[in-house]
């Protein structure tokens, strides 16, 4: 979290220093949404994989495995949505942000 932030933080500063005031204002909403959505969408895909697909996917495996198999599936399913559900959080995030600045301007 604090990676992305700073990352988000150090583009929306390039970006103004350049010194293009309407860029700076379009580029502040859309790594805002990026990031609000990336984490939104994140910690929203994270339990759903965990109750939906992990919970009965992984047991099976674990038990078949005697435990560690299971363990390594539910690393892999959440660490798969978490990933998943960031992208397209960061995706819709700017695209509303962007929205957002349209409607303003």
């Amino acid at each position: 979290i604090p990676l992305t932030g700073t990352a988000s933080a150090m583009k929306v500063q390039e970006v103004c220093r350049a010194g293009e005031n309407e860029a700076c204002e379009k580029i502040r909403f859309t790594e805002a949404g990026s990031f609000v959505g990336g984490m939104g969408g994140g910690g929203v895909a994270v339990p759903l994989a965990s109750r939906l697909a992990a919970a009965p996917i992984c047991a099976a495996i674990g038990f078949g495995s005697g435990g560690i198999g299971g363990i390594v599936c539910g690393l892999v399913v959440v660490g798969g949505a978490s990933y998943a559900g960031g992208e397209g959080g960061e995706w819709v995030g700017e695209w509303m942000g962007e929205n957002i600045y349209e409607v303003r301007k």
